[in-house]
């Protein structure tokens, strides 16, 4: 039996609960009271919230019932709920709702959070159907009545074995259940199916392995060799020749890529040369030596030094020679360019600066001609100087005063509007020429703001380092202008020269490519066994390439022939071996076909030996049950069913299962007092006495059974009982608190309900407590009024007795 006691149970912001409840739940009796709406329900639904992680009638509710759980008129909201264990170790359920989303754990396990909704908790919309509810679900279902029942009992085992019978009833339901009778009946089936096909195929394959030998036979040319193994062999014979005939193959495909080598490389030769003029190409060569030459020993020399001056000493470059003149010029023209900008740059950075500063110089002396002024008149003022101190440390003050926490008394601001208004109105009552003096202490604090950041201004300007000027370079790029024809003339005489000695360098790259042609075209023919002298000269890679591809059709036309004797070997030995398979499968399945039919047989005599133990187990838990109802659970719901209704005539009952069954058929009935049996309890019982009916079944089932958790949670369930039936109702809660030690939480709605239960259910001895709760909805917030009520000894009685 579990120990937990429930502690202490912290809502806020749930359904109808708005802000933060603490409700104290370690009394032995919870009353929780208050009007319709103020949040009674709510608060049953956080504990079942806190313990199972889920609020039962809402999920009977359709759609995403997640966002139902917190006030709407919060953004969030939160349920905390902790229980106590014998040794005082705490154990807590907290869920947090942050708009739909919903996180958090369970205080219960899963099998305590059965217990919980089952026995412990009766929520308002559960009583008025709570026996239908055990009866309206029929036969074959596993409800709650029938859970308590093989708990009380102990049906699980015997259940079990029921359960696991039940196939053995009936051929059909043993075939579903046993999935190893229908595959073994399957697969004698199909095995019995496969031995027709495998015989069908088997002659088809020696059938195919004959067609198949005979044409082997045509293909080697010797129509009375007859043994197929030695038929074989000769094939095998034939098929060595292959690796010969590949390797000539790769070779004469490596002459056919040289062949295509030097036709590629005649053509691309014949192409780049064929306008080309020995004789020509030398005689344009001389005469662009000449030309370069000439112009080098004149304007060449006088350009070169003019520019390696002007590099030297004026764009601090070093000189360069003849043969970099281009290059040269153009990165001395550029290096002129570049500084030239440089110093346009600097020289109007530092115009700007000089009139930036000057600009500020005159603002500061405009602003100490204001800050003069309004000093002379805030001194004209007539104010004293005890009230101009005040008035300057509440202008001090002022501007930090950011919340309504003082910075000068460090307290809370908690008169009229705010703390800052309240400081300027302060000012207003202190002078008639306060208002003015501040407005003036005001103007006077922005102007000295303001020459400061001016002041700073200038500072930082006058602090950046002057650009130094240098000299223009519009000098040096006129001189280096009337360089440029000369320059240009040399670059292109010098590009001429170089243009010829590339023609005379491909000319003889021409002979040399000629010549490796020859040496190539050589070996090729060499390869194949032809003479040098028998090639044509022109073109002779035609008359290789010719021979080559004849001698590569003969090789093939013979690998053809190969090719197609080892298909036919090939074909004859996978024909052999899926003869050979196909006669061992033939045998396997008539040898499997046979272990089916034994293995059929014996579970036929199982089915009925299974069969006769089903039927005794249901006899035997039929008598069970029986005893369950008739001397368990039917006695005690009698008894406080009568504790309930002492004056009504019919009492309810279980209706006693007579037929043996693998399941729990429950069903209601009432009995009189002589024995007569009479209808449902629904048809024979007002509303009243039905609710107090099914409120006594609720703690008979509680009690039947060994308690899990000693809780017993009810929610306003004395709604439809008189005074006499909600006096025994505090009679049967009383005993079950302080005798049977049950933790009671009980919603109320009436307030005289209240007063009386706390009066009926008030503690006896000190081990005893009772906890009232009042919720109060006042201003849009739910407030919790808690009352524990310990028990006191009273001295004067006991003196008396």
């Amino acid at each position: 039996m579990s120990e937990l006691r429930l502690k202490e149970l912290i809502v806020e912001n749930f359904r109808s609960i708005s802000g933060r409840c603490v409700i104290p739940l370690d009394g032995s009796i919870t009353l929780v009271h208050g009007a319709n709406g103020a949040g009674k329900t709510s608060l049953l639904s956080a504990i079942e919230l806190g313990a199972t992680g889920r609020v039962g009638f809402l999920e009977e509710q359709k759609g995403d019932t997640r966002s139902l759980l917190r006030n709407h008129d919060f953004p969030h909201g939160s349920v905390k709920l902790s229980l106590a264990d014998h040794r005082n170790v705490t154990r807590v359920g907290s869920y947090e709702m942050n708009g739909d989303e919903v996180t958090g754990n369970a205080a219960l396990t899963p099998a305590e959070q059965t217990y919980f909704l089952e026995r412990s908790f009766l929520p308002q919309t559960a009583l008025g159907r709570l026996l239908e509810s055990y009866t309206e679900t029929g036969k074959q279902v596993d409800t709650a009545l029938v859970r308590f029942v093989k708990a009380l009992v102990g049906l699980d085992d015997l259940d079990a074995l029921i359960e696991g019978l039940h196939a053995s009833g009936d051929r059909r339901r043993s075939k579903k259940i046993v999935h190893g009778w229908i595959r073994g009946a399957e697969e004698l089936d199909v095995m019995q199916q496969r031995q027709s096909e495998v015989t069908a195929k088997l002659d088809t394959a020696r059938s195919q392995l004959g067609v198949a030998v005979s044409l082997l036979r045509e293909l080697i040319g010797d129509p009375d060799l007859s043994d197929v193994n030695e038929l074989l062999s000769t094939s095998t014979e034939h098929g060595r020749g292959s690796e010969t005939s590949r390797a000539e193959l790769a070779r004469l495909g490596e002459l056919q890529v040289r062949v295509d080598a030097i036709a590629s490389m005649r053509k691309q030769a014949a192409a780049l040369f064929s306008d080309k003029n020995d004789k020509l190409e030398t005689v344009r060569a001389e005469e662009a030596q000449t030309a370069f030459e000439t112009w080098k020993a004149g304007t060449g020399d006088a350009t070169l030094s003019e520019l390696n001056r002007i590099r030297e000493t004026l764009l601090n470059l070093s000189a360069a020679t003849i043969g970099h003149l281009a290059d040269a010029y153009d990165e001395a023209v550029e290096r002129a360019a570049f500084a030239d900008s440089l110093y346009a740059e600097a020289v109007a950075t530092d115009r700007e600066r000089a009139e930036r500063i000057g600009s500020l110089d005159q603002r500061i002396r405009e602003l100490d001609q204001e800050i003069a002024a309004v000093e002379t008149r805030s001194q004209a003022l007539e104010v004293s100087t005890d009230v101009r101190v005040l008035i300057e440390i509440l202008e001090l003050t002022i501007p930090i005063a950011g919340s309504e926490h003082c910075p000068v008394c460090d307290e809370q601001f908690t008169g009229a509007g705010s703390l800052a208004e309240h400081f300027a109105a302060k000012l207003d009552r202190l002078s008639a020429n306060a208002s003015q003096l501040m407005a003036e202490e005001r103007k006077l604090a922005k102007l000295r703001e303001e020459r400061l950041a001016k002041v700073q201004q200038v500072v930082v300007q006058k602090s950046f380092p002057w650009f130094q000027q240098g000299e223009p370079m519009d000098e040096t790029i006129r001189r280096l202008n009337g360089l440029n024809d000369s320059v240009a003339e040399g670059n292109r005489l010098r590009r001429n020269l170089q243009s010829t000695q590339a023609s005379i360098a491909e000319l003889a790259a021409h002979a040399a490519e000629s010549a490796i042609l020859a040496d190539r075209v050589a070996e090729v023919a060499l390869a194949l066994g032809l003479p040098v002298h028998d090639l044509p000269v022109q073109e002779p890679e035609l008359k290789l390439e010719s021979e080559i591809a004849m001698r590569i059709r003969l090789i093939r036309d013979a690998e053809v022939q190969r090719h197609r004797e080892r298909d036919a070997r090939e074909t004859i030995e996978d024909m052999q071996r899926y003869v050979m398979k196909l006669d061992q499968e033939l045998r396997e399945s008539e040898q499997r076909i046979s272990t089916l039919q034994g293995q059929l047989s014996t579970a036929e005599s199982r089915m009925a030996s299974s069969r006769q133990v089903l039927q005794i187990a249901e006899r035997t838990r039929s008598k069970l049950i029986n005893e369950v109802f008739d001397q368990s659970l039917n006695s005690l719901w009698a008894q406080l069913f009568g504790r309930f209704a002492p004056s009504e005539r019919f009492t309810p009952r279980f209706v006693k299962q007579t037929e043996s069954s693998r399941s729990v058929d429950v069903s209601l009935e009432t009995e009189l007092p002589g024995g007569t049996i009479s209808g449902s309890p629904g048809a024979m019982l007002s509303y009243g006495n039905t609710n107090s009916a099914a409120l006594a079944l609720f703690m008979a089932l509680h009690l039947s059974a060994p308690s899990e958790l000693q809780w017993l949670i009810f929610d306003d369930p004395v709604q439809s009982m008189d005074d006499i039936h909600v006096a025994n109702f505090a009679a049967i809660i009383r005993q079950l608190a302080f005798v049977h030690q049950r933790q009671v939480v009980i919603a109320i709605h009436q307030p005289e309900l209240l007063d009386y239960l706390s009066l009926a259910l008030a503690p006896s001895d000190a081990t005893q407590s009772l906890v009232r709760v009042t919720l109060d909805r006042g201003a849009g917030t739910t407030v919790a009024h808690v009352d524990r009520v310990e028990y006191a000894e009273e001295s004067i009685l006991e003196r008396v007795i």
